[in-house]
């Protein structure tokens, strides 16, 4: 029952790598061996693992509360700083050296398109979006 809020905590704001996204799942995995008291060593299929504990995976949870926090995001009133730190731009369009490789909204850019805030005014369109974003975050 709390393995997800653990995991979750401020995933809203994640940036997540390739390499961050499997941790959460070996993370999530081992939780769940130490809740039904399976070890590694028992060779447990991470099907059945699922099967027994009925967890929801926690890739998928991510990407959808990303997905809920973007389309809050777009919606918001330009005067927030939510929405003004999401569409920031340094001045010369290029930040400097040393900045972090990925963006909060590279993910979002790559599935919906650069329009993505323009999609998210529409509410019921934005929250189908939201489930086949979350669909294809766990397709590794």
């Amino acid at each position: 029952m709390c393995i997800l809020p653990v995991l979750t905590y401020g995933a809203q704001s994640w940036s997540l790598t390739e390499q961050q996204k499997s941790k959460l799942k070996i993370c999530q995995r081992a939780m769940e061996r130490s809740k039904i008291g399976v070890k590694r060593i028992d060779r447990v299929r991470n099907t059945t693992l699922r099967s027994i504990t009925r967890v929801a995976d926690v890739g998928e949870k991510t990407a959808r509360l990303k997905s809920e926090w973007a389309g809050h995001v777009a919606r918001m009133h330009p005067d927030r700083w939510a929405k003004i730190v999401t569409h920031w731009m340094p001045e010369g369009g290029r930040r400097r050296r040393g900045r972090p490789r990925r963006r909060w909204c590279d993910d979002l850019i790559v599935f919906a398109g650069q329009t993505w805030p323009e999609m998210a005014q529409d509410r019921e369109m934005w929250k189908e979006k939201g489930e086949a974003f979350a669909q294809q975050w766990d397709t590794y």
